[in-house]
């Protein structure tokens, strides 16, 4: 039996924008009835190389809260290398109360932001340091007395009843899967799957693949709207050139740092480009130039990877295709030359093309 599934459709900043303009971003994405509501992606400071300044990741969720009241408030995401799994949940909490139970905690490796700490991937492992992330959050929500001993966490507390207190017990955690592994962990312990940017219709296939094996060896069902999303570049306007024009730049910064930090070849590959197409971002980040090479995106490498860039027409046919291919959570990284930009492609998705968005398979 074929089951339809309704594709929801948010809006996704990093948080080195302005908290007065977040503020504006979500009211609009609410008022434009994007339901798949507002999301923050923890930036940091290497975004000062773009001239660009971080602001805290739960700050900025605490403002974007207050311009909204029906929305989901997300992030998408903050690292578990950052901050022990007992902070990160009572900083999850703080929002959770906050927004009125609207509030979607999202985990994920943040390579770029975690390169600068003295951590050891090798010997942190990723899956093994988010499954023990989750588990003491979930017991911190939960509100019950516990005592826990992992391989890379430990934590005791005393009981507290949240509920009594009008306090959610259970906070969905979704978890942002660039690698294999960690979609298989997605599929097994999560509450939702986060793609990276660059996510390609035959990733999201590839992706979800993972994910359904890491819940069957979990003897796990997953409902057919178990979330999916992914961050999607995106820029809309009536002039589709000013559109790609603005996604251009942000492409590339993607596609230097799947090479440099994620180096994962199935991103890549799943556009369909053949690999000498990279060859002149390999060679900026060996000459140190990688942050000059927008010159090397062309219209046809955006096309095929799905960024979501153009007229509200073009807009339409590129994120049918990335729902068609199971992503029912996508998450419009919105990226103008200016605040009234951004506020335009926000009313442009949400009112021209997401109600006409077929359902998906």
């Amino acid at each position: 039996m074929t089951v339809s599934v309704n594709p929801k459709v948010g809006v996704i900043f990093k948080s080195y924008e302005p908290l007065a303009s977040m503020q504006a971003y979500a009211y609009q994405t609410e008022q434009s009835k994007l339901m798949g509501g507002f999301w923050i992606a923890e930036a940091y400071h290497w975004f000062r190389q773009y001239g660009l300044e971080a602001r805290g990741c739960f700050t900025t969720l605490a403002a974007v809260s207050m311009a909204t009241a029906k929305i989901p408030i997300g992030l998408g995401i903050t690292s578990p290398y950052m901050r022990h799994p007992t902070i990160q949940a009572s900083e999850a909490a703080g929002i959770d109360e906050l927004s009125g139970g609207r509030f979607i905690m999202g985990i994920g490796v943040g390579k770029v932001g975690i390169e600068y700490l003295e951590y050891d991937i090798e010997k942190l492992r990723p899956v093994g340091i988010h499954r023990e992330s989750m588990a003491i959050m979930r017991k911190v929500f939960a509100g019950e007395a516990y005592q826990y001993q992992g391989k890379y966490f430990e934590s005791s507390m005393p009981a507290f009843d949240r509920a009594a207190a009008g306090l959610r017990t259970e906070i969905p955690i979704y978890v942002g899967a660039t690698g294999p592994f960690m979609q298989k962990l997605s599929g097994s312990d999560s509450d939702g799957m986060l793609l990276a940017g660059l996510t390609s219709p035959a990733f999201v296939r590839y992706a979800r693949a993972n994910m359904a094996a890491g819940a069957a060896k979990a003897g796990r069902v997953l409902p057919p709207d178990f979330p999916v999303g992914g961050v999607i570049l995106c820029a809309c306007s009536r002039d589709g050139d000013k559109a790609r024009a603005a996604t251009r730049p942000y492409t590339g910064t993607y596609v230097v740092n799947k090479i440099r930090n994620i180096k994962n070849d199935v991103i890549l590959s799943g556009s369909g480009l053949p690999d000498s197409a990279w060859e002149p971002f390999r060679q900026a980040i060996a000459d140190g130039t990688q942050d000059n090479v927008t010159r090397y995106v062309t219209d046809e490498m955006m096309r095929k990877f799905t960024v979501i860039s153009g007229t509200p027409e073009d807009c339409l046919e590129i994120t049918q295709e990335l729902v068609d291919a199971g992503l029912n959570l996508p998450l419009l990284e919105v990226v103008g030359a200016s605040e009234a930009d951004n506020l335009e492609t926000i009313r442009l998705m949400g009112e021209e093309v997401v109600p006409r968005l077929r359902l998906a398979a």
